[in-house]
């Protein structure tokens, strides 16, 4: 287990809990970083990540919270369960329950994986 991605991570989660996911993946993610949804639809650079959460953030009416109920560091790896709760452009609740499990490479996420239930 790497100390410095305890550290990390738990940068970055500080981060996603206001909010300011755009701004955790300029800091922490690789240029190249492959994103996967839950349904396999993947990106793969920062910048096609970015360019995808800018688009859905602007089409939420809020953003209303991200609670972190856990974090696991491992070798090269982290998983970390979160609940995000937003209010869409139609004015209809979301609420996302998920894992995300990412692979750090030179203090880095090199790749992000999500697994999402929805409720």
């Amino acid at each position: 287990m790497s100390n410095n991605i305890l550290a990390l991570e738990t940068a970055a989660n500080a981060l996603m809990k206001q909010g300011k996911m755009i701004e955790s993946i300029d800091k922490y993610f690789a240029d190249n970083c492959v994103f996967v949804e839950p349904d396999g639809a993947r990106r793969s650079s920062r910048k096609d990540e970015r360019a995808h959460l800018e688009k859905f953030f602007a089409s939420l009416k809020s953003f209303d919270g991200a609670t972190l109920h856990a974090q696991a560091i491992g070798d090269n790896v982290s998983m970390a369960e979160w609940m995000f709760k937003m209010t869409g452009g139609d004015g209809k609740a979301i609420v996302w329950n998920e894992v995300l499990v990412r692979t750090w490479r030179n203090d880095l996420i090199v790749s992000e994986k999500y697994y999402q239930q929805q409720g």
